[in-house]
């Protein structure tokens, strides 16, 4: 399988839960943990750890938390650091618990610092929100708290997640965060993708 089947099959999903439960296409972790070389044939990779940083995107996209976090581990930059926060952040329940994965992703999310991919999740997040519907009033209290910002807040997802966990936000809203996750993921996995490969 080659890397763009891998991202095209994973853009087919309707609804990529917040947290990784289990894999959602079992064939497709089999195909990605099988040769990593062979994801990348026929392309030129000027930067392995962007490589391998494309793969653990895949492979959380996949909701397969181990094999996204063991790739993360070893990719010290700013990249693998905001990969491990997502990776926290979707662990959910598994391991320390729901409290001690969210404090730990947002301690990766500071580790990420101001990473080039912010300002395109940005913009992505304010279209999502702004598009969510009139009246939608957390979404429009959402929307006006990333725009006093000025940025995207990877840690105030991670707040909402453990809120929605809680039960305090609402099943939409619930819904409307998967989206902003999903799309995370899969702008941060075209951007290491691009970092990767020579043009």
């Amino acid at each position: 399988m080659k890397i763009q089947d891998a991202i095209n099959r994973l853009r087919e999903r309707t609804q990529v839960p917040l947290f990784a439960v289990q894999v959602w296409d079992p064939e497709l972790d089999a195909a990605l943990r099988a040769d990593s070389e062979a994801l990348f044939a026929g392309l030129t990779v000027r930067d392995a750890r962007m490589a391998a940083a494309a793969v653990a995107g895949l492979h959380l996209w996949n909701d397969n938390f181990e094999a996204a976090h063991n790739l993360c581990q070893g990719i010290q930059n700013s990249t693998g650091a905001y990969w491990h926060g997502i990776c926290h952040r979707r662990e959910g329940h598994q391991g320390q618990g729901l409290a001690a994965n969210l404090a730990n992703a947002r301690y990766w999310f500071r580790q990420a610092g101001d990473h080039p991919i912010l300002d395109p999740v940005y913009r992505t997040a304010l279209n999502v929100l702004d598009g969510s519907g009139v009246g939608f009033r957390w979404a429009t209290e959402a929307a006006d708290q990333l725009r006093s910002r000025r940025t995207w807040d990877p840690a105030a997802l991670t707040d909402w997640c453990g809120q929605v966990d809680a039960g305090t936000l609402s099943g939409q809203t619930a819904s409307l965060l998967e989206e902003l996750q999903w799309r995370e993921i899969g702008l941060l996995t075209d951007w290491c993708l691009a970092q990767a490969l020579v043009e």
